[in-house]
């Protein structure tokens, strides 16, 4: 019989919760169709990165939230991939969009900031060297970014040079609209951060840790659990020899694994390398 895959939708532990959308911003959309598909379509070295992506999102759209927290989504990204044993960095970009018949520059990406009113001047992106790739989980809260399925997945795309973004505007046609992010210089790249950005790490860690055992759960499925074996992740393989016979538990305690056997519970950080 096969066993029935967690529901990360009904699983509170893995996200942050969020006000509902204020004026002005677009709900985020996403639903598990497009999640899955996604997943089983994606390479062995980026199935962690768009599982990890595509479940942040879906949680964010299930919790009627905007799609617009840059910064905090590629936080808790960053803290989630460690736990995969995956290095990766936030950055600040300047994007240039069009689409729905617009076009639009965002950012400016010579002087990357905040303004008075606490948003940024600016958007961010995850850079993964290990994958080769880096990604944009929450590119669809523009106007530009059309409703349709592909238009609402998060953006990964190969980094231009083997460390990073590069110098030079990346340019990723979608089909539907046409994005071209623009790397900050490189002394300016972190000016996303903020003294608060320190003060929450913690909030940041547990949300990562509850999104990474929900993913890590997801990922073993017999469908997918062969991509994270031949993929380029020890540490992914570390866990999955580890908690291999364990049943998922999701509570207000957080997403980790029950031993059937003993009866102990094990979170991914207790597995050593």
């Amino acid at each position: 019989m096969a066993r029935k895959r967690p529901n990360p939708k009904k699983d509170k532990s893995a996200r942050r919760r969020r006000s509902q959308v204020p004026g002005g911003l677009r709900r985020a959309r996403l639903n598990e169709q497009a999640v899955f598909k996604v997943m089983m379509g994606a390479s062995p070295e980026a199935l962690p990165l768009v599982a990890l992506a595509g479940v942040w999102l879906w949680n964010v759209a299930e919790d009627g939230a905007a799609a617009a927290h840059c910064v905090d989504g590629c936080l808790t990204l960053r803290y989630a991939l460690a736990q995969y044993g995956i290095d990766s960095r936030v950055e600040a970009v300047g994007l240039q969009l069009q689409g729905n018949g617009t076009h639009t520059r965002y950012g400016d990406v010579s002087d990357p900031r905040y303004n008075t009113d606490g948003s940024f001047n600016g958007h961010t992106v995850l850079v993964v060297p290990p994958a080769g790739r880096f990604v944009d989980p929450t590119l669809q809260q523009y106007a530009e970014v059309p409703h349709t399925e592909k238009a609402m997945l998060p953006v990964l795309c190969p980094l231009p040079t083997p460390n990073g973004l590069g110098d030079e505007p990346i340019g990723v046609d979608r089909g539907d609209h046409l994005v071209i992010y623009l790397p900050a210089p490189l002394q300016q790249r972190q000016a996303w951060q903020l003294p608060a950005h320190t003060i929450r790490a913690e909030e940041y860690r547990q949300a990562a840790q509850n999104l990474a055992a929900n993913v890590f759960a997801m990922m073993r499925l017999p469908m997918l659990r062969e991509k994270v074996e031949c993929g380029p992740y020890p540490r992914l393989r570390t866990l999955l020899a580890a908690l291999e016979g364990t049943e998922p538990v999701a509570d207000p305690r957080g997403f980790r694994f029950k031993d059937p056997a003993t009866g102990r519970e094990i979170w991914l950080a207790d597995v050593p390398d």
